[in-house]
């Protein structure tokens, strides 16, 4: 797993304890950051629990002490309506940001330089991430392309990737 660095030493709320929410946490927590983790589910909450996730409960929180929100894919941030937590976090100026959003930092904090396209959503990717890579091979840019299911893949990928040296570290 990647450790989101960039958010070391700095409160973070995150929301939504599926498998995306869980691995954010524990990337969050081996980068350094304070994590405060919640659910509106009890089975998520329940769950998270028995997994050692630091559970706080985000309706009584002080929200001026959070550097971001991460709201977990599939949580509303503004369709049909803001989730609470959107709303809270907005109120109290505090980014919403997604799990996504933590890899590009990591990756502009590691290197730069390294291009990469991420191809996402729930329908379409494997017919996208083909088209792209035939794209790129016509235009002389043979790169190995790799399509992954989930944040917890990607983020264990990218950590492996960043230490065998497959995604370089500079420009």
């Amino acid at each position: 797993m990647i450790r989101a660095s960039t958010f070391s030493g700095k409160r973070v709320a995150v929301f939504g304890l599926g498998g995306s929410g869980h691995a954010t946490v524990a990337s969050l927590l081996a980068g350094g950051a304070e994590v405060a983790a919640w659910d509106d589910g009890d089975a998520s909450r329940n769950a998270a629990a028995g997994a050692g996730l630091p559970l706080v409960d985000l309706r009584t929180a002080d929200w001026s002490s959070f550097a971001a929100l991460v709201l977990a894919p599939g949580v509303p941030l503004t369709h049909p309506a803001p989730h609470w937590t959107v709303t809270a976090a907005s109120a109290a100026g505090v980014e919403v940001i997604g799990d996504i959003e933590i890899f590009c930092r990591e990756r502009r904090a590691r290197s730069r330089g390294s291009p990469f396209i991420a191809i996402t959503g729930t329908n379409g990717k494997s017919t996208t991430t083909a088209l792209t890579a035939h794209i790129l091979r016509s235009l002389g840019r043979d790169h190995p392309t790799l399509e992954l299911e989930d944040i917890r893949e990607a983020l264990q990928f990218a950590a492996t990737a960043v230490r065998e040296r497959m995604i370089p570290l500079d420009a």
